[in-house]
């Protein structure tokens, strides 16, 4: 495996691989495959979904991996992304956490997905909606979305709040304005 595919295992400050992630990944057996389906299924039958807007605007990309396990409470795809990118890593699966802004309707519109290194190839898995595509750029997400940034986590990409979010929307939605 190469250097620039091997930085995809590290840690980054909000995805730090925990005893807690550690635990729960050690019942993921078999293939790669199959680790990245178990990591899926673990995830729609333990996440709660925070429906409380006030409070996914609050705590929005505000916590790190084991807060977030400690909650057991998603705000959404920006948290689905940093449980499976930490999850994928601590079974040894190269992961790269993806923003992207709608292309649309940029205000504050996006959705966040994974690149894995599998079998010698990248695949994008958007664990909020369960698809995997063997082609990250034929998926519906780059078809839909102006790439923001690529990192190990959000805060890694810049995004440690909901104002930090709405900078980078602001920031694509100028740049669009003037093409």
């Amino acid at each position: 495996m190469s250097e620039n595919i091997r930085k995809w295992l590290k840690s980054g400050e909000q995805s730090k691989i925990t005893k807690d992630a550690t635990d729960i990944v050690s019942e993921f057996t078999g293939s790669d495959f199959e680790k990245i389906i178990s990591i899926l299924n673990w995830m729609n039958k333990n996440l709660k979904r925070c429906t409380d807007q006030d409070k996914v605007l609050k705590i929005f990309a505000t916590r790190d991996i084991s807060e977030v396990l400690k909650d057991m409470l998603s705000t959404g795809c920006h948290d689905d992304a940093l449980i499976f990118t930490t999850f994928c890593r601590a079974v040894e699966i190269p992961a790269k956490y993806v923003v992207g802004i709608n292309k649309l309707n940029p205000k504050n519109s996006g959705h966040c997905v994974v690149e894995l290194y599998l079998h010698d190839r990248c695949i994008l898995v958007d664990q909020s909606r369960g698809s995997v595509f063997i082609d990250p750029k034929r998926s519906d997400f780059y078809r839909m979305n102006f790439i923001v940034g690529k990192g190990l986590d959000s805060w890694d990409v810049g995004i440690s709040s909901f104002k930090t979010w709405e900078e980078k929307s602001n920031k694509i939605m100028e740049i669009i304005s003037k093409i």
